[in-house]
């Protein structure tokens, strides 16, 4: 009987020991300074980089950690946003923990480094890319969505505290059909305007939104 009990605790810690917490997360990404891929994560985790425009994934592992609240979820070296072709205006991304197999991970920071020395021989050219491309006319813009709510008092009170922290009241909407209520923030025109409603958004807790870009 004893040995029954110990086995079925051993099998518990065991179980446990094996979940696998799975980080999932949606928002826009900041270009890395220092040509390092920082996010959320612990250094050396595993994530997957999706682009959200074109569907494009690729697999990187973490430089650093953000130790703060950030606007951006993740920041990126140029040469990510190249290869998942990642829109400057609207780098709209989502990021996905992933398993770590230490040989790939061996593997992939090698190759990654190998990139990163051929990025900086061409490091003119892509900044003359760049200027041609800051150069079209931008159309889409920001929309962030919180919701759907099963109950219209939940919206209608959430509502009433978006307007109190935010002063351009023009820019919150409601979106009601039975039992579907939303409430969404915008058009935001840029990522400056995206930035300073997250701040705003942040300081009551409220950036639990989805993201829009259209």
């Amino acid at each position: 009987m004893h040995k029954r009990i110990l086995f079925i605790f051993f099998f518990f810690i065991v179980s446990c020991s094996n979940k696998y917490q799975v980080y999932e997360k949606t928002g826009f990404a900041g270009v890395s300074k220092n040509n390092k891929i920082i996010s959320y994560l612990q250094k050396d985790s595993l994530i997957k980089i999706t682009n959200k425009n074109n569907k494009v994934s690729k697999v990187y592992k973490v430089d650093d950690q953000l130790k703060s609240t950030d606007p951006r979820i993740i920041y990126l070296p140029e040469i990510v946003y190249d290869e998942i072709s990642l829109n400057r205006e609207f780098p709209l991304v989502l990021v996905q923990s992933v398993r770590e197999n230490k040989s790939f991970i061996a593997k992939k920071a090698k190759t990654f480094d190998e990139e990163k020395k051929i990025n900086k021989k061409v490091k003119t050219e892509t900044i003359e890319v760049l200027k041609i491309d800051n150069q079209k006319v931008i159309t889409k813009k920001i929309f962030l969505d919180f919701g759907p709510f099963y109950y219209k008092t939940y919206s209608e009170t959430l509502f009433r505290l978006l307007s109190l922290n935010i002063k351009n009241k023009k820019l919150i909407y409601k979106d009601y059909a039975p039992k579907n209520h939303v409430i969404f923030i915008g058009p935001l025109k840029n990522l400056t305007e995206y930035d300073n409603i997250y701040l705003k958004l942040g300081k009551i807790g409220l950036i639990g939104f989805n993201i829009r870009v259209q």
